[in-house]
């Protein structure tokens, strides 16, 4: 299980885990139903995967986590957050060592088995927030049909997907040098997993899930992703998930160049744009679920 994350500002005293489905016991829910309070659940989906040398391996659910438990106490009691999804699909990074990865279809089912459940008890609306990118397009193919069997109203989003283009280039300096054509395309295809963004998402969530590494120390670790460096047990595992006319060529995509630049984007990662970030994930999805409500009108009975 996720660790707790921090208090949300603004909470007006509320217990951050009353929101959160696990620690609650079953009056506490069922009540909740009952008086028409619960109107709402999040189910959070990550991964367990590489990020980089300085960020911990449970980023992608850590924040995905963080992010619906902010968006909960805002709307307090309205939501709860089921227990979180915590490894996703992402072969991809299996060179990377400590990463996990399930297989798309365990995956779908995991998540679609958590809403179908909540759904039994009477919750009409249930929003996923994903934290890994290797998970959003099977949520995407998969919701009209779960909305479909499960008969309420569902709904799924990556979180970055609720900033926009100016959001990023307003608080970090990666894509204002993007925007203004000072970085590679190598380092422009850094800019999205454990560079800035995420670092000071983490450095601002979870502190201690961010370790201090300089770019020295990255040199001296003599990393070496290419494909003829690979240990034959990771061959075997990208050729049992991919064709053989397509490993290679992912394998090829998480090139050195790209590695050592997001560990050199990291470095401009701060609290405080982490911070102001947040504060407009947690006002613009709370903002989404709000109207999923209203749409719907009620919960369970």
């Amino acid at each position: 299980m996720i660790n707790k994350p921090a208090i949300a500002k603004n909470t007006k005293g509320i217990n951050p885990d009353k929101v959160l489905l696990w620690e609650n016991t079953r009056k506490e829910i069922r009540e909740s139903l009952k008086s028409g309070d619960l109107k709402a659940a999040i189910i959070p989906t990550g991964s367990t995967e590489q990020h980089s040398e300085h960020l911990a391996l449970c980023t992608d659910i850590a924040m995905a986590t963080f992010v619906s438990q902010q968006v909960a106490l805002k709307l307090y009691p309205k939501v709860t957050v089921s227990t979180p999804c915590p490894v996703g699909y992402s072969p991809y990074h299996m060179a990377r060592k400590g990463t996990l990865s399930i297989r798309r279809e365990t995956f779908k089912a995991y998540v679609f088995d958590i809403a179908e459940s909540l759904a039994a008890h009477g919750i009409n609306n249930i929003l996923v927030i994903n934290g890994h990118g290797g998970n959003g397009g099977l949520l995407e193919e998969s919701v009209g049909e779960w909305r479909e069997k499960l008969g309420v109203t569902m709904e799924v989003l990556s979180y970055w997907s609720m900033l926009s283009t100016e959001d990023h280039e307003k608080y970090l300096q990666t894509y204002q040098d993007a925007r203004d054509g000072k970085l590679s395309e190598v380092e422009k295809s850094a800019l999205s997993h454990a560079s800035e963004f995420e670092t000071s998402l983490l450095m601002a969530a979870y502190p201690e899930r961010v370790r201090s590494i300089t770019m020295e120390e990255y040199d001296d670790a003599k990393l070496n992703y290419a494909q003829s460096s690979l240990s034959s047990e990771v061959i075997s595992y990208y050729k049992r998930h991919y064709s053989e006319e397509e490993w290679p060529e992912r394998i090829e995509a998480e090139h050195n160049g790209r590695d050592r630049a997001r560990h050199q984007q990291a470095l401009l990662g701060t609290v405080e744009k982490g911070q102001a970030l947040l504060d407009l994930l947690t006002n613009r999805i709370g903002q989404k679920i709000e109207n999923m409500i209203e749409a719907t009108g009620s919960s369970a009975d």
